[in-house]
């Protein structure tokens, strides 16, 4: 019993994962409601599909992960053809606020109050209205907000300054073990590095938890606890 569920358990996410490749990553925020509730459809099929008494009956479960997982796929591939058929899946976009006004009849459609519309916009940072020239209910439920001109904040251009290119930070060591291709990669060697190391008063990499190198030819160390 107990290795019949064990087994079930790994097809199940063997299944799983396989039908996500195949259906595509996105983040949570970026999901539409159908989505959403295809992901929870499947992984409620596959929960339960690991607790099944005996191996005769997988072949259910398994088909409707199948045909809900083709019916996503499907469905995106002609989304992505037809802008009609996405907007009929997706939905549009909302205006929720503009010109010094919020859209009563917007927020109704979305069925959201005043008092949440107020919440998003102080959870993204904005407790004025009055700064705000447009807000978007996006088809994820996430707000895009636009500030007016004289309240965006301010950009490089603005300040007239050439900055500096800033590289991605490079890591060298990981939980004490080097990565001699990172090292590669900057063009130094295990000697260039230790001598860095021993500057800070380190003589090995076994209790450094990271150590990252940076475009101006430093090194940040991070300790193990």
């Amino acid at each position: 019993m107990i290795l019949g569920t064990i087994s079930l358990s790994i097809i199940s996410l063997v299944v799983l994962f396989i039908l996500t490749k195949l259906m595509g990553y996105r983040q949570i925020t970026q999901l539409s409601m159908y989505d959403y509730i295809i992901g929870i459809t499947i992984g409620s099929i596959a929960s339960e599909m690991t607790v099944l008494e005996n191996f005769e009956d997988i072949s259910r479960p398994l088909t409707a992960m199948i045909i809900y997982a083709l019916f996503t796929i499907c469905l995106s591939l002609i989304s992505r053809h037809s802008l009609s058929i996405r907007h009929f899946i997706e939905g549009n976009p909302l205006t929720l606020y503009k010109d010094d006004k919020i859209k009563n009849e917007a927020l109704i459609k979305a069925k959201m109050d005043v008092n949440e519309f107020l919440m998003q916009l102080r959870i993204s940072g904005y407790f004025d209205l009055t700064q705000i020239d447009e807000v978007i209910l996006e088809t994820n439920g996430s707000f895009s907000i636009f500030p007016k001109t004289k309240y965006r904040p301010a950009i490089v251009d603005d300040l007239s300054i050439q900055p500096q290119i800033e590289k991605p930070l490079i890591s060298l060591v990981i939980n004490g073990q080097l990565l001699r291709d990172q090292l590669n990669l900057i063009h130094k060697d295990e000697k260039w590095l230790l001598g860095q190391l021993k500057v800070q008063g380190y003589t090995s990499y076994n209790h450094l938890l990271l150590v990252l190198y940076d475009n101006n030819d430093h090194i940040t160390i991070y300790p193990k606890d």
